[in-house]
């Protein structure tokens, strides 16, 4: 009768220890009461938390063929029903179940059992863990994973939230693989990531660019995110910005996340946002120029850096290549390396063509005419760089001391038309030269 009133509280405990599970069979055998053992051990049962079997005081579910020591310092020696881990895990088959289904299993538990982790008695920890805490208990061995100056806000909380505790299917015991893990809580990141461009690392894994548990840097950085992190994979462009004799002021002030999406983002290059609209958040005074009728051709694809440099170059106004930046200037090769990019650079070399030009009076090629004038025009004399309101961008005035010299510009089917400060009007034809006076 006495064993049959203690086998339902033995199938209670059980059933606690291990949540939802079903009970396993307990040998009537190991159903027997010892307060004796209280008398000597009493800190064992004095914990916060109590493992089930000690708050019961049925030390013989877990101990067994007591016997005298040998020992005179020892009262008694005692053995295991069955070796760790198969002892706990006849009552925790949801364990049980976790160690069958993982891919990878706590180094722990196959090193040293279950009591590596958990005292068997109780503690004053939940699940009977040792230490004063999960962060102190795993540092044992995982060394200290709190030493940054910014700690992650789930490591301070418990190392579960992110990883299981005996098995998992994932790496480093994760409870799915990242980034899966990282967006089930950072959900703004997770919308960032339907853009059409995915920054590499994020694919392979948070990890890359953050440190999951503590870092010396914001957001849990590695390093600093303006430059330093970036680079670290980017290395033509760290490079690139060392010998760079003008480097955007940009990337100086704002580093690398002044410009790009560090996650994902709808814009070729990761650029937070379309190229034009990017730049002119910092270069207002181009707004009206940019909003021009007729763009060159750069700007109206949404291309600034196919003149600048996004991030450094050696010429004025981080160009590409060189372009003078004074409006007279006397011609030389090279002097207009950065439009030849693009337009055919024979336009300042020939002064007679028939296909090189449409700006030309009969064959006179007018594009030679003002590059080796005796005060040679740069492009920029005559067109806006951006863009402007006449055909071809031609400028509406061009700066000459103190006095804007107006340019009146008119295009024709075969030529057009300039009235401007610096000459008398002139007309030109490509089928009929026209004489101008």
């Amino acid at each position: 009768m006495r064993i049959q009133r203690y086998i339902p509280i033995m199938l209670l405990l059980c059933a606690a220890a291990r949540g939802r599970a079903a009970a396993a069979p307990v040998s009537p055998d190991v159903i027997t009461t010892t307060p004796a053992c209280v008398e000597c051990h009493k800190k064992v049962v004095s914990s916060k938390f109590t493992h089930g079997p000690v708050g019961v005081k049925m030390c013989r579910v877990c101990h067994s063929d007591e016997k005298p020591a040998q020992d005179p310092a020892k009262h008694h020696v005692f053995s295991f029903p069955k070796p760790q881990p198969e002892l706990c895990l006849e009552c925790h088959v949801d364990v049980r179940e976790s160690l069958r289904s993982g891919k990878m299993t706590h180094g722990a538990i196959e090193a040293g059992g279950c009591t590596s982790c958990h005292d068997p008695h109780g503690s004053g920890q939940k699940f009977f863990l040792r230490g004063e805490n999960m962060d102190a208990l795993c540092s044992n061995c995982h060394g200290k994973k709190t030493g940054g100056a910014v700690v992650h806000r789930p490591v301070k909380a418990s190392c579960m939230l992110c990883h299981e505790p005996h098995a998992s299917g994932g790496s480093h015991l994760l409870k799915t693989d990242t980034p899966e893990l990282c967006l089930g809580c950072h959900q703004q990141v997770k919308t960032e990531l339907s853009g059409k461009y995915v920054h590499g690392p994020v694919q392979t894994g948070c990890q890359t660019c953050h440190d999951p548990h503590s870092a010396p840097k914001p957001y849990l950085l590695k390093s600093d995110a303006k430059k330093e992190l970036c680079l670290g994979c980017h290395a033509d462009m760290a490079k690139a910005l060392k010998n760079a004799k003008r480097p955007h002021p940009a990337v100086e002030s704002a580093g690398c996340i002044g410009c790009h999406s560090p996650h994902a983002s709808g814009q070729p290059k990761m650029l937070l946002k379309p190229m034009k609209e990017l730049c002119l958040g910092c270069h207002a005074d181009k707004a009206a120029e940019l909003g021009s009728k007729f763009l060159h051709g750069p700007v109206r694809l949404n291309e600034c850096q196919g003149c600048h440099d996004p991030h450094g170059a050696d010429n004025p106004n981080i160009l590409k290549e060189y372009f003078p930046e004074d409006f007279y200037n006397s011609y030389k090769e090279g002097l207009y390396a950065l439009c030849f990019e693009c337009h055919e650079k024979n336009i300042a070399s020939e002064p007679r063509t028939a296909k090189l030009t449409n700006f030309r009076n009969g064959d006179v090629n007018l594009h030679y005419v003002h590059v080796h004038s005796e005060k040679g025009r740069s492009c920029k004399a005559c067109h806006q760089v951006h863009g402007g309101r006449q055909e071809k961008h031609v400028r509406e005035s061009v700066p000459f001391g103190s006095w804007p010299l107006p340019i009146v510009y008119r295009k024709t089917a075969t030529g057009g038309s300039c009235n401007v400060g610096c000459h008398n009007p002139k007309s030109y034809d490509r089928v009929k030269e026209v004489e101008n006076k």
